[in-house]
């Protein structure tokens, strides 16, 4: 079985921890990050893809996670503008949320993702992400590095 492709987007504390403890647990992980400042992800380089967007970064993956400090770089990163939709590329995608709004603002975002054909899942709403069992032992392990 392939390993997963994963991306980051977000190298701020919470990020950064995610990437070194995901290739710590799995070096041949094909992970992908970005961060808006681009010296944050020379870390990573050798080790990761380093994408030049957002946009790139979900495109790399299968499971994104956000580490993102508030809903605003969310909401660009998945292109949902005043209409709430997103936009951006999330379908058969499973974007985990290690930072996200409040639970209630954090259910409307999973609905958005749902809609536009991705799941949702954040360590508030873990119960009601439909995952396989890989994908809730990668969620549970990346909620613990944002703990």
């Amino acid at each position: 079985m392939n390993s997963p492709r994963i991306s980051i987007v977000g190298l701020g504390s919470t990020g950064t921890r995610a990437a070194r403890r995901l290739l710590e647990a799995e070096p041949d992980l094909a992970l992908t990050v970005y961060d808006i400042e681009p010296s944050r992800c020379e870390e990573f380089r050798g080790t990761a893809t380093l994408a030049t967007s957002a946009r790139e970064a979900l495109a790399e993956s299968d499971t994104v996670v956000l580490a993102l400090p508030r809903e605003r770089e969310i909401d660009r990163t998945l292109e949902r503008f005043s209409d709430g939709e997103v936009t951006a590329p999330v379908r058969g995608k499973l974007i985990v949320d290690l930072e996200p709004p409040e639970a209630g603002r954090a259910r409307i975002l999973g609905q958005a993702i749902r809609n536009a054909g991705g799941r949702y899942a954040c360590p508030a709403l873990l119960a009601q992400a439909s995952l396989s069992p890989a994908e809730a032992r990668l969620v549970d392990a990346l909620a613990r590095v944002a703990a």
